[in-house]
């Protein structure tokens, strides 16, 4: 199951390609970001800052050989022997005839003036500007959980079990009282064969008992398992029977336990 929404997934393939964790000094898949056996997050591995190097060296080996083998005093100066090609318009120059004009001088009678009257102006009434209250919209409240993270109580993170008939029982204090279709979504991941593995249950307990099938389905050098516990609101129903929801809560811590 999701450990983010508790929806069920299928199997992660992971590569092949196996790393060291430099916490816990396991291999583990290269393709997972935490290590399911401490609960670490991986660093990125050697090859990418070899990788880094490799490429600073050809650089600066480009910037060395450019800098004193290139003669670049020489090409300068056969830039300058070649000559751009001159390209010389001849203009035609036209004639155009033009017409001369004939004046004719026709007597005109003097106007006589006529006195005009320059009507003033009205006087404009300063209107005082009309003041408009704009109301600034009220922040968007930003809507908070309805739960708060559960808090996990048992096994410590780290403890080591013995045996497939070990009891491993998951507890964590309750969060409060759960509607009908709120529940807690328990969350189990673990590697088999160097693929990533989930499990998990949705219950109104606050603990779960683990079922001893678990035991087998893990790999035989793979035995570091993680869980955490997140409340969801279920929304509907799969197919396959499983429960779709909406997370209520924020995830809980994330612990680690071996199961030998």
């Amino acid at each position: 199951m999701c450990s983010e929404c508790g929806a069920t997934l299928g199997h992660v393939h992971v590569l092949g390609h196996r790393v060291r964790c430099r916490c816990c000094q396991k291999r583990v898949p290269s393709g997972v970001k935490i290590c399911p056996y401490c609960g670490a997050p991986l660093r990125s591995t050697l090859r990418n800052v070899i990788r880094f190097l490799v490429v600073l060296l050809i650089l600066e080996v480009l910037v060395y050989v450019g800098k004193y083998y290139v003669p670049w005093t020489s090409l300068r100066a056969l830039l300058g022997l070649v000559r751009k090609p001159e390209v010389t318009f001849l203009a035609t120059p036209t004639f155009t005839s033009t017409r001369t004009a004939t004046i004719t001088v026709t007597s005109t009678p003097t106007p006589t003036r006529t006195p005009t009257v320059t009507p003033e102006p009205p006087t404009d009434t300063p209107v005082p500007p009309t003041v408009t209250n704009t109301r600034r919209p009220a922040p968007t409240a930003t809507p908070k959980p309805k739960f708060p993270a559960p808090r996990l109580r048992s096994p410590d993170d780290g403890t080591e079990f013995r045996g497939s008939d070990a009891q491993i029982a998951l507890q964590w204090e309750p969060v409060g009282t759960l509607a009908e279709d709120e529940w807690y979504a328990v969350s189990v991941t673990f590697t088999a064969g160097g693929v990533i593995q989930y499990d998990g249950i949705w219950t109104k307990d606050s603990s779960w008992l683990l079922p001893a099938g678990l035991y087998m389905r893990a790999g035989e050098s793979e035995r570091g398992f993680n869980w955490q516990v997140t409340v969801m609101k279920q929304t509907g129903a799969k197919a396959d029977g499983g429960r779709e929801g909406t997370v209520v809560s924020p995830a809980s811590a994330r612990r680690a336990f071996f199961w030998y």
